[in-house]
């Protein structure tokens, strides 16, 4: 498998996904020398005909923006840039479909996307055009402005993403391009198609086309003038029946010809596809769309899975070539934190040597008073160690949250399939054959769940072990250096070196040379200090700060406060969502600090922020560090219902 493999900058191509008019969409991995950093979507707009400075000259604003922007339905750490000449976008790679490759097999298969699933996706697409708005551009608030299916991704757990936020111009430029408008033109609103400028109320129009084609199984006419005709009685897909009125009110609104007579924004249209969904009339789940995407996937779902398990352990070493101006000790270093065949130590064995040939490099000849050759070896492990060790407290951080997500999605799944066994159990009559298929789909899926949350804990324990490894190596304690004397060499002109830091070991008196000389006293140098390093060994004391991935034992929750809504909520109707805050908990079980990690649904709602006031009240059993109590943070998962949630008077 390897051999065939080709490289796209720091990228290696795993798997082509997808190819249109804008170029070709890859997983792929990206690389470190330590292996692969992450699983990436990677969109490479290499299109023959596509005009790449209109797009390049996007790439800096999308980059900011991509900082800025966060929101469960916005592709996750996203970066832009370009390579060779070919512009292109990668995030953070989830198992799912591009919409456009899911309208696809859904006409193939002949296989309707349900009313319920349609609004679902459409909604959450909303809250990504919604998230964005939150964000200025220009002074201005952040449109989307070319929102095709191409640009939408549906995960196989039932969520979805939109990216490409920040490149509107450039995209909106290659309109002119014979295919690109064939791709991009029964999406966008005709006075986009006239004028390539977009706005709030062209990016409704998008969700308005999108809604069409899942509702009715083929896209929007390309001319917008044979669009009213087709808006008048729309049919379902497969011959389901017309539209439903309060379906197609909403679609007519947003597919106005007028700008003016749609929704001003994606936040209205959000708004009144809310009222709709969880009105009564229709009863939308994220897990009945996982078991949609199950249905309609299930062997390439299976497939992927086994390709994944065989990406995630390829040597990236022939492939792999290192960034301009990276140091081949910083390199040696990265190389340590990976999960290595190569024993932790004899790595950082090589890097010691490195050091010493770098310090030999930097200092140039022996100087008269030098350090013991030990001493500096063991100086140097002690500092690649507590290195290794704050890298893999990061991966390890982030793995935590990955499997926080985790095992929410599986406790959703799993009350899910519970619902489904309990009413299966109270039926008096024997299930029907779609209803059996449905129950042992929703097993298959919660299987699927379990296996997934158990491979990220035993990633998890390994990764512990391995810093607990090089926390054992930082925490050596270094020997005292000797000093020795030599003859001072003639003197030269100095060179200028930059060093980022340097520790400095205080010298032990030095005895009097043979000569007769009365002793040297070294200079006492002052000791520079090295951001992110600290002393391995060192005692903790009560009250300290130790980041949570080194406690000997977590904040636990011994008090908890009851989350009040404002009133303002009650015009968002039954919207439930998942909020994930970071707290801040002193020695003393008090919290001083809340942050959210993962906001509600709905931006601009008031749910995040009356969380964080229910959290500050919390009170905790403090965290422990070599048996004192210290201050850390701990996460606080809340799951909110607004039809059940209270709210003040």
């Amino acid at each position: 498998m390897a051999e065939n493999l080709t490289t796209f900058g720091p990228y290696l191509l795993l798997k082509r996904r997808a190819t249109d008019a804008l170029g070709e969409l890859w997983r792929a991995g990206e690389m470190e020398r330590a292996g692969f950093k992450r699983i990436a979507w990677l969109r490479l707009f290499n299109h023959r005909g596509l005009d790449r400075s209109a797009l390049e000259s996007d790439l800096g604003a999308a980059n900011q923006v991509a900082a800025q922007l966060k929101g469960s339905n916005i592709a996750r750490s996203a970066t832009f840039g370009v390579e060779d000449g070919v512009p292109y976008m990668a995030w953070d790679f989830v198992p799912g479909q591009p919409l456009d490759q899911l309208l696809a097999r859904v006409a193939s298969e002949q296989f309707p996307v349900a009313i319920d699933n349609a609004l679902l996706i459409t909604e959450k697409i909303s809250a990504a055009l919604a998230a964005g708005l939150t964000v200025e551009r220009g002074g201005e608030p952040l449109i989307h402005g070319f929102l095709i299916p191409s640009m939408v991704m549906v995960g196989n757990d039932g969520e979805a993403a939109v990216a490409g936020f920040g490149l509107m111009r450039g995209l909106l430029a290659n309109l002119d391009r014979v295919e690109v408008r064939a791709l991009a033109a029964p999406y966008l609103a005709p006075e986009v198609l006239d004028t390539s400028s977009a706005s709030r109320r062209s990016d409704v129009y998008s969700l308005g086309a999108i809604l069409f084609h899942l509702l009715c199984g083929h896209p929007l006419p390309a001319d917008p003038r044979q669009r009213t005709e087709v808006l008048k009685a729309p049919q379902l897909a497969l011959e389901e029946g017309p539209v439903p009125e309060d379906v197609l009110a909403i679609l007519r609104k947003a597919l106005a010809t007028r700008p003016e007579e749609r929704f001003s924004s994606a936040v209205d249209f959000k708004r009144d596809l809310e009222k709709l969904l969880y009105g009564g009339a229709y009863s939308p789940t994220t897990f009945n769309l996982a078991l949609f995407m199950d249905r309609l996937y299930r062997q390439d779902i299976e497939e992927e899975d086994r390709e994944l398990q065989r990406e995630k352990s390829l040597d990236v070493t022939p492939y792999y070539k290192p960034p301009k101006g990276v140091s081949e000790v910083s390199a040696a270093v990265a190389e340590i934190a990976k999960p290595s065949r190569v024993p932790l130590f004899v790595a950082a064995g090589a890097v010691v040597v490195l050091g010493a040939v770098v310090l030999f490099l930097l200092f140039g000849r022996p100087a008269p008073q030098t350090i013991d050759e030990e001493a500096q070896k063991q100086m140097f492990s002690e500092l690649v160690g507590v290195e290794v060790a704050r890298q893999l407290a990061e991966r390890e951080a982030k793995l935590r949250q990955e499997l926080e997500l985790e095992r929410e999605k599986t406790a959703e799944v799993r009350a899910q399939l519970e619902k489904l066994q309990r009413a299966a159990s109270q039926g008096t009559q024997r299930l029907s054959s779609e209803e059996q298929a449905r129950l042992e789909e929703a097993k298959r899926l919660l299987a699927a769940r379990e296996a997934e949350e158990r491979r990220r804990e035993e990633e998890l324990a390994k990764l512990q072990q391995q810093r607990a490894e090089a926390q054992a190596a930082a925490a050596r304690p270094t020997p005292q250096p000797t000093a020795v004397i030599e003859r001072a060499p003639t003197p030269v002109p100095a060179q200028p070196t930059v060093v980022a830091a340097v520790v400095e070991p205080t010298a032990a008196p030095v005895a009097p040379a043979a000569t007769g000389a009365p002793p040297v006293e070294p200079a006492s140098a002052p000791v520079a200090a090295v951001p992110g390093i600290g002393l391995g060994g060192a005692a903790v004391r009560e009250g300290d700060f130790v980041d949570y991935t080194q406690v000997d034992s977590p904040p636990v929750i011994l008090v908890k406060e009851e989350v009040i809504l404002p009133r303002s909520v009650q015009r968002l109707g039954a919207a439930a969502g998942t909020v994930i805050l970071q707290a801040l908990v002193n020695h003393q079980g008090t919290v001083e600090k809340v942050e959210v990690l993962r906001g509600f649904p709905v931006p601009r709602s008031g749910v995040d922020e009356a969380c964080i006031e229910a959290v500050k009240k919390y009170r905790f059993k403090p965290g422990m560090k070599q048996g004192v109590r210290i201050k850390t943070h701990a996460t606080v998962t809340l799951h909110i219902d607004l039809s059940k949630a209270k709210v003040t008077r």
